[in-house]
């Protein structure tokens, strides 16, 4: 990889956290269809949101060098999530253009999910279209979609962009909205502001 991800200290981190403001209208507001989309996978295999009808699904916009992407995956945050919700449909999707120095070919992604543990489907996005239509902004920017294919949330996957917070300690609002779900109750919050690195279209 570019950079050892680990020898960065949170302050950097708080240094570099982009907060996705309200300053850009949402392609895509919460209530409303989720775009359609079909991308391939890290093994070539092609993912289509239609094929999910009737499932809950999380999409998770990822950079494998973005500090932020990469602290949530050495700490588990998003894999012991979709480990606990093992009903739900959990997607990762890397925006990041071919052209940009952040930008990971299948292989070197698929040694970093591997060595984080990730076992769910994280899909390429090149072209940024995926993306731009759900206004994705950050990396991690978070999509709860419905089993009606409408968005229940938009937003930051906690409360604690720098990190400092212990796992316990954060307001986890995906975990929240996926039990609000769950039990039948509007996501609330339903929407928040993403944080992390800006995506790299």
């Amino acid at each position: 990889m570019r950079i050892d991800l680990r020898s960065i200290a949170v302050p950097a981190l708080a240094a570099a956290c982009v907060l996705g403001g309200a300053a850009a209208a949402a392609a895509v507001a919460v209530g409303e269809a989720a775009p359609a989309f079909t991308l391939t996978d890290l093994d070539g295999g092609r993912h289509a949101l239609a094929d999910y009808s009737g499932k809950v699904v999380v999409l998770e916009w990822v950079n494998p060098n973005c500090p932020f992407s990469d602290r949530h995956a050495r700490e588990k945050t998003m894999t012991d999530l979709a480990a606990a919700h093992g009903e739900v449909v959990w997607l990762g999707i890397n925006s990041t253009s071919p052209g940009h120095r952040d930008y990971l070919k299948p292989p070197a992604h698929k040694a970093w999910a591997k060595k984080n543990g990730i076992g769910y489907a994280i899909l390429y996005d090149p072209s940024g279209e995926v993306g731009h239509a759900y206004d994705a902004r950050t990396t991690p920017h978070m999509f709860i979609v419905d089993e009606q294919g409408r968005i229940a949330y938009d937003g930051a996957i906690d409360d604690d962009p720098p990190g400092r917070k212990a796992s316990a300690e954060r307001a986890n609002y995906v975990a929240g909205g996926l039990d609000d779900h769950a039990a039948g109750h509007a996501v609330d919050p339903a929407s928040t502001k993403p944080y992390g690195c800006s995506v790299k279209y």
